[in-house]
């Protein structure tokens, strides 16, 4: 770690410089896997997530030197924690929530809700169809199929995971470089 010396302020600059570039980066994104549909993300939510990111990497940079070198790690630690988190149940959504129509290309890919419509259960119950399947019968109308209520909390789930990856994955890589830069001896 000693290899940085007289640059480790600049090492602490150019690592929260890097995790800003991350988040604007991520949040101008097209259909990365892990992130929801494009027509479930409101365009303005990749730009919040860059400036909530932006605004607490200024705050880990301003702070970092009161926080000390426990609570930096601490601070570290707990944000990759919580980007993990959030990666996990971003995933989840985008996995489980995920319908396709009219084919199953990636363009094409739907959130749904997680829970049917009267008819469509009982259309699934007759039949023994999957979700998929009524997806399609119903020629891509979500409404159809689930209720909108469903449909509103599963696209509120994959928006939230969606700013909180970005904002906590950033703020974690921020947070550990301003740890080395920090307390790199320098000589």
């Amino acid at each position: 770690m000693s290899k940085f010396g007289v640059f480790a302020n600049l090492v602490a600059i150019a690592g929260s410089l890097a995790a800003a570039a991350a988040a604007i980066s991520l949040a101008f994104l097209k259909q990365a896997n892990w992130r929801p549909p494009e027509e479930a993300i409101p365009a303005a939510v990749p730009r919040m997530s860059a400036l909530i990111s932006m605004i607490f990497i200024a705050m880990i940079y301003v702070f970092g030197v009161d926080l000390g070198r426990i609570g930096l790690g601490i601070l570290a630690g707990g944000l990759l924690f919580l980007a993990l988190f959030f990666l996990a149940i971003a995933i989840h959504i985008n996995t489980a929530f995920s319908f396709y129509y009219p084919n199953r290309k990636k363009e094409n890919r739907k959130l749904g809700g997680d829970t049917l419509t009267d008819e469509a259960q009982e259309i699934k119950r007759e039949k023994r169809i999957p979700e998929q399947q009524l997806f399609e019968d119903a020629q891509g109308s979500k409404d159809l199929v689930w209720t909108r209520a469903s449909q509103s909390r599963v696209q509120i789930k994959a928006v939230l995971s969606f700013i909180g990856l970005i904002a906590f994955g950033t703020c974690a890589l921020a947070a550990a470089s301003m740890l080395v830069a920090l307390f790199v001896p320098t000589s």
